[in-house]
């Protein structure tokens, strides 16, 4: 069991003097929320000024779909896919345009949400939509502005900040599975300060994992948040946030012995979370200048039970301090960041033929701009370039440009590129389990050069929007984790020798036939492939090459009556099974599926409305990874109340 005591824990909690930098806060003070983001660069932009692709999803959104955790409104993002080990709770990958489940940084708040000690994935299990405001995901090489892990995109989880208080809203929902979802949501505001905090709780007693067998594996899931900012003057404001994430879920073990498969049994996992955020902003009126001060910190805690009793655990904790100035030259901007990270790394469990038992650590200090032409009338254009001195790799450079050109009031021609870096995970470097794997210290990060072009058009009065993207990804020295060592008789990790190669389509379009009703519908082409050890070009696992996807919304006239109807694709896909030895592994197809979900909400009173929502309504009997059996027809009934402003 992890202990921290890591310095900067007091510090955060001690005097939340700073705030994460206000980048991140700028989006409550905008009129038109919905087209300004502030992921795509390190200053707030409209999304059409971006090059880059970005999809935005509104809490009007999260709350028409009736979605609880964020991997299902993901399924409906362009290059977007999701594999479930398992029902709800279970472990979750998210891979884009073709690349690795761990090349997609999330940020919650400006703060890296990725988790060291789980591979450097973000765990989308645990991630619910109670308290999101909305979520900005800018896809294609983002390593120049916010460093590794932001390969093939960045997800920027913003959660909610109300600006007039007092007000408050509760919900409480129940279904199928024994699944309950309750949650609260509170706003106190006065003329310089606001204060939000939020809870939600989602338990289900789960269906059954694995093929065979009749155990139910059950989940628990509770989040709590809270937030506050200040503005002392007209020149300096201060932010603060808090949220922490507390989880259990049991999962199968795999039999090795007899059919290689999950099967019955009594494991599970507890996992705990903090993430912190504190900052200054200090702007002075007819100043060029605004600067920007923040501290951000992360935590986790991830223990493995075995029939009640810890068998092992990791843990890690990160702490980021940032400095930013933004300097005006007219309407140009450009940006000059300081940036220094330290992480911690935390393995344990039983000594068995070696000692798996270890603390790591590492460090690195970065520095960034960014110029942001926006001066001329149709073309916005940026360039950003990004200096990491790593503690335990050779420095790096990354860089991106991104160009928008507005050809005409309906149509924006987008184009990028940019480098892209993924340092190896402590797991890959220092990991050891027993009898399975044993980390190599010797990997280099891997590196990839990114391309995309795209257009934006729309037609009959705005009526119909239309996007399309085209991109390109290399990727060198991809690291592999099953290689076998001939020395310890384990499997390992090494960089591979040749390119990995990712490219593709993506398509989405959105048709308003009137004010009540709207179709949307997306397809992505990807096609992802590596070098095998004879040097032949082979698909990657768990990567489809078809996926897609339709939506119908409407709205009553009065509007008090909403439905979302969606319907999500996947396509066939390869994995691997690894039978029982001396029988060597195998690659395996998974079948393609369409998963229909509904949900419906009537306005009762001002104060009252009524939800319903239904999932996989064809009873699809479908895997998203080899073995582990996903969640049938389920349908939810529940109630939300809204009071103050």
């Amino acid at each position: 069991m992890k202990t921290c005591t890591h310095p900067i824990v007091r510090i955060i909690l001690g005097c939340a003097l700073l705030l994460s930098p206000l980048t991140f806060a700028a989006v409550s003070k905008q009129d038109d929320i919905d087209q300004i983001i502030v992921t795509g660069a390190r200053t707030a932009l409209s999304i059409s000024q971006i090059g880059s692709a970005a999809t935005v999803i509104s809490r009007d959104e999260i709350e028409r779909r009736e979605a609880r955790h964020v991997s299902d409104l993901l399924r409906s993002v362009p290059g977007f896919t999701v594999s479930h080990t398992g029902v709800a709770g279970s472990q979750a990958q998210v891979r884009v345009r073709g690349a690795e489940a761990n090349h997609i940084l999330v940020l919650i708040d400006g703060v890296r949400a990725n988790d060291p000690a789980t591979g450097d994935e973000f765990r989308w299990e645990y991630l619910s939509t109670g308290n999101i405001e909305r979520i900005e995901i800018i896809r294609g090489p983002q390593s120049s502005l916010w460093g590794s892990d932001a390969v093939a995109a960045v997800v920027h989880i913003i959660t909610r900040s109300e600006r007039f208080g007092p007000s408050i809203n509760t919900y409480v929902e129940s279904g199928s599975f024994g699944t309950t979802n309750a949650g609260l949501n509170g706003t106190l505001s006065g003329n310089r300060w606001n204060l939000q905090g939020g809870i939600e709780s989602l338990a289900t007693d789960g269906s059954n994992i694995s093929r065979a067998g009749s155990e139910e594996d059950d989940s628990d899931l509770t989040t709590a948040s809270l937030s506050a900012s200040v503005s002392a003057t007209r020149s300096l404001s201060f932010d603060f946030g808090l949220r922490s994430v507390d989880a259990y879920s049991q999962f199968d073990p795999v039999d090795f012995f007899v059919t290689g498969l999950p099967t019955d049994g009594d494991v599970a996992t507890d996992a705990r979370s903090l993430y912190a955020n504190a900052g200054a902003a200090l702007r002075r009126d007819n100043s060029r200048v605004s600067q920007h001060f923040g501290v951000r910190y992360f935590d986790s805690d991830n223990r493995n039970l075995v029939a009640g009793i810890e068998d092992s655990s990791t843990a890690s904790d990160r702490v980021t301090f940032t400095y930013q100035a933004d300097i005006s030259f007219g309407e140009n901007v450009m940006s000059l960041a300081l940036e220094h990270e330290e992480t911690q790394f935390e393995q344990s469990g039983v000594i068995v033929f070696g000692d798996p038992n270890q603390a790591q650590e590492m460090a690195v200090s970065s520095a960034v701009i960014e110029y942001q032409g926006l001066s001329h009338e149709r073309l916005t254009w940026i360039v950003s370039a990004r200096a990491d001195d790593n503690s335990d790799f050779d420095d790096a450079f990354n860089g991106r440009l991104s160009l928008a050109y507005e050809l005409s009031e309906s149509t924006t021609l987008r184009a990028n590129v940019g480098t892209g870096q993924k340092n190896p995970t402590f797991t890959e470097r220092f990991g050891f389990f027993p009898g399975q794997f044993i980390g190599n210290p010797l990997l280099k990060p891997e590196q990839s050069t990114s391309y995309d072009i795209g257009i934006d058009q729309s037609f009959s009065d705005d009526r119909v929007q239309l996007q399309i993207s085209l991109f390109q990804q290399d990727l060198a020295d991809e690291i592999n984790g099953f290689v076998f060592d001939p020395a310890t008789f384990m499997s390992t990790a090494e960089n591979m020798s040749g390119k990995s190669k990712r490219s593709g389509i993506e398509l989405a379009t959105r048709w308003n036939l009137n004010d009540s009703i709207g179709v949307s519908a997306h397809y992505t082409y990807a096609d992802s492939t590596e070098q095998d050890v004879l040097g032949n070009e082979v698909r990657e696992l768990r990567r489809p090459k078809h996926s897609g996807g339709l939506s119908l919304d409407f709205q009553a006239d009065n509007e008090k009556f909403t439905t979302s109807l969606n319907a999500d694709y996947g396509g066939t896909r390869g994995d691997i099974f690894f039978p029982p030895w001396p029988n060597p592994s195998e690659i395996v197809t998974l079948s393609n599926y369409w998963l229909v979900d509904i949900a419906a909400q009537y306005q009762a009173t001002s104060t009252v409305s009524l939800f319903a929502r239904g999932s996989n309504l064809l009873d699809e009997d479908y895997e998203q990874v080899f073995g582990y059996s996903t969640q049938g027809r389920a349908g939810y009934l529940g109630v939300r109340l809204s009071f103050g402003r």
